[in-house]
């Protein structure tokens, strides 16, 4: 599977682009090593010499690896019938789901409904209601590790667009503000909820908020990954907590504690999170079934209007505000009845709840996950334009394509005053695709691009989907490596990509004809240069979660990302959110078999793995057993985003520190903002893009967005929704008044962040 950090790893013979077809056993792999020079007798389990004749180990061009519809792509949750084709809940769902569509329902209402937060002020919506994200002014900055506020001088200040970039030496976040800090007192007879008067500002979170749009696809959610793709009706840590547990009653009997483990469902993973964070929705103290008695009272929605016309919830829209039925019977109607269908009690941390209240959490997940996974934006100008282009693996060639379906995003912008042509953007999707030039890398050469597909793979424009990590990958290699067990969930690569001279991007510097290799360290030196011998060279050597990447947004010390644990940043040794330091936690990890990089050389390899030096088992140089004490590249490392409207999603980065597309393009022209030597991704390098190049790709990314998207059509209409904007000088809260909008639409389009424009 490709990654931004493997993409150019994967090298052949310069200048020559092969592909292949695969053809593999589901159990074995019969390769033949051709041309290598290695000692034929020697053990995997030995140090081995390999070496390349003539013009040395890579880099070279690689293939291709091209961008598709998102249209392709099965929806996780609601994959095409076998027999129809049309969307069908999942088989292992119908377990939970008595009724897809009322689930959908009570998912969309219990996510807009302002009256889930302790404050009866924020829902989910709360910081996903501007596709999908949150563009917020006021009061959106949290101070960061320092505790200082360094951009503004003081909190609940409005943050102008001359904030933007934020300074590198200021490690304040722009997150999303929650509610005001207090304590959770109970629910009152009449479903109040009682909690300590709220004190201060609202909180504001350490992290910026990503958009739900698309989220279904993703293997794991939130920047660290700590929504499992496991869910286990409780909370987002899926197995990884052995004291989860949901309650069931077969034909009306006695409830009795049940463990459940539902695969590749982290949307709910992730819905049952902000809803008792403290900083984000809940009074400190407040528990699921404590929401689900608040909720069992309240008239769903009843401080929203909620359109008529709304796609899925206009059917039981009431007037003026909220809806004509209850959660109670929304609950009924979706789920199965062995989940709520019991009138005896049951006590949870001392205190008495019904069955339906207890098993609040699993159908809050559940439901909303089901709602989530409808708001996939696949009918942008690009995706049109990607759906006519035909692909042909033998030839290379892209046949069948018509480029005027991304005139639409051309007239849309010349609208708004900004002339683009078509040209400029199928430039910029051409710098997306193709991959980057022999070194020297940079200025990009005639035929080579960015390569920045190698991380935003696929047609969901992630590395971090679940179609990469727990499907067959997104490359032909993938099928390679999952046809042979191994764990595409990981991955591991060589660290160095920036030997000088020529400069990037080249994982051996240039030249170099021998190496060494031993399997048990994965351990790489190069022996000789040129024909040469040269003291040993040593190639740094690491294995990472694929899909996250520490890029240089900030120094590792200021946030660890995946490095984290459960537990927060410092449990990350006992408690660690990376799979690769999961594993390794595990007495002998040796049974994960890890895909790995290799060393180009022209002439050798597989007809599954060309022109590459292969190891013994016949896979990539760096691919095998996962080891106990290896490195492992996982601090600071966060989620590679999709792209898809991301002209609506700013601020941008797990920080919130850029306002618009040029200023990320800027990032990466510049290789980061912070060196990060151990552990930032070898292939964030300085890319020396001049203007017109980076006005390209910007241009591509706006052929990404979704005008269903942009005008709120179904299904991304919604309910109305309050939004807290800051305080008001007397300590109340300034609203922004979010309409309802209905199936057709609104009347005006959403706007960039700060209304700035992209260019």
């Amino acid at each position: 599977m490709k990654s931004f950090a493997r993409g150019f790893y994967d090298v052949i013979c310069i200048g020559k682009i092969v592909l292949n077809q695969l053809s593999f056993s589901k159990t074995v792999i019969v390769v033949a090593l051709m041309g290598l020079g290695f000692l034929t007798d020697v053990s995997q389990a030995q140090v081995q010499t390999f070496t390349c004749p003539g013009e040395g180990f890579g880099p070279g061009a690689e293939p291709a690896i091209h961008m598709e519809s998102l249209k392709t792509v099965p929806n996780p949750i609601f994959p095409p019938d076998e027999t129809t084709g049309l969307p069908t809940l999942r088989a292992d769902l119908s377990e939970y789901i008595a009724d897809p569509k009322a689930a959908i329902r009570l998912g969309k209402a219990l996510f807009w409904d302002m009256q889930m937060g302790s404050d009866n002020k924020t829902a989910c919506a709360t910081c996903h209601f501007h596709a999908g994200a949150d563009v917020r002014t006021i009061n959106q900055l949290n101070p960061g590790p320092n505790e200082t506020f360094d951009v503004l001088p003081k909190p609940n200040a409005e943050l102008p667009p001359s904030s933007f970039p934020i300074n590198k030496n200021y490690d304040d976040i722009i997150g999303s503000q929650g509610v005001r800090k207090s304590n959770f007192l109970g629910i009152d007879e009449f479903g109040a909820e009682l909690t300590t008067t709220p004190t201060g500002f609202r909180q504001v979170t350490r992290r910026n908020a990503p958009t739900v749009i698309n989220a279904v696809f993703n293997h794991r959610n939130f920047w660290d990954g700590r929504a499992q793709p496991d869910f286990n009706g409780v909370n987002p840590f899926g197995s990884r907590d052995t004291s989860a547990h949901v309650w069931v009653a077969h034909t009306g009997g006695t409830p009795v504690k049940v463990v459940i483990n539902i695969q590749n469902a982290s949307l709910a993973s992730q819905a049952v999170g902000p809803l008792l964070s403290h900083a984000e929705m809940s009074a400190a103290g407040r528990t699921f079934p404590d929401v689900g008695k608040k909720a069992l009272f309240l008239k769903p929605l009843r401080l929203q209007q909620v359109s008529p016309a709304d796609s899925v919830l206009g059917a039981v829209a009431d007037t003026p505000t909220g809806l004509k039925t209850t959660y109670a019977s929304m609950i009924q109607d979706a789920f199965r009845p062995e989940w709520w269908n019991t009138w005896e009690k049951i006590t949870v941390d001392g205190k008495s709840y019904s069955m339906m209240e207890a098993n609040f959490s699993l159908f809050w997940g559940l439901s909303i996950m089901l709602y989530e996974a409808t708001l996939v934006s696949n009918d942008s100008p690009m995706d049109q334009y990607l759906a006519t282009r035909t692909f042909d693996p033998l030839t290379g060639a892209l046949t069948g394509n018509d480029p005027t379906l991304l005139d639409q995003t051309v007239r849309r912008l010349a609208e708004e005053g900004i002339s683009i042509t078509r040209a400029d953007i199928m430039e910029g999707l051409a710098l997306f695709e193709l991959p980057v030039a022999p070194p020297p890398s940079f200025p990009i050469q005639s035929g080579s691009g960015v390569g920045c597909i190698g991380c935003h793979l696929g047609a969901e424009t992630t590395s971090a989907s679940v179609g990469n990590l727990s499907g067959m990958g997104n490359e032909t290699e993938g099928r390679a490596f999952k046809g042979a067990r191994f764990d595409l969930r990981m991955e591991r690569m060589f660290m160095n990509m920036s030997w000088a001279p020529p400069g990037p991007l080249s994982s051996v510097p240039l030249g170099a004809d021998a190496i060494t290799f031993d399997p048990n360290t994965y351990a790489v030196n190069v022996t000789s240069k040129s024909k040469v011998t040269v003291p040993p060279i040593d190639l740094p050597v690491a294995t990472y979660d694929t899909g996250w990447y520490d890029i240089g947004v900030r120094p590792t010390i200021d946030d660890t990302g995946l490095g984290g644990g459960l537990d927060g940043p410092d449990s990350g040794d006992t408690k660690p959110l990376s799979w690769t330091k999961f594993f390794q936690s595990l007495p002998d990890p040796t049974f994960i078999k890890i895909p790995g990089n290799s060393l180009g050389c022209c002439g050798t390899g597989t007809t599954v793995f060309p022109d590459q030096i292969v190891n013994k088992s016949g896979f990539p140089l760096l691919s095998g057993p996962l080891h106990k004490t290896e490195n492992a590249n996982v601090t600071s490392a966060f989620k590679t985003s999709g792209l898809r409207n991301v002209e609506l999603n700013g601020p941008y980065f797990h920080n919130g520190g850029k306002s618009t597309l040029t200023q990320v393009l800027d990032f990466y022209n510049a290789g980061g903002d912070f060196p990060n030597a151990t552990t930032k991704a070898p292939a964030i390098v300085f890319l020396n893009l001049f203007g017109a190049q980076k006005s390209s790709l910007v241009a591509f990314m706006l052929s990404l967005t979704d005008e269903r998207v942009r005008w709120q059509r179904a299904p991304f209409d919604h309910p109305q929704l309050s939004v807290p904007n800051g305080d008001n000088p007397d300590g109340t809260d300034n609203l922004m008044d979010i309409p309802a909008v209905g199936a057709g639409g609104s009347a005006t389009p959403l706007k960039c962040f700060l209304e700035i424009t992209p260019f």
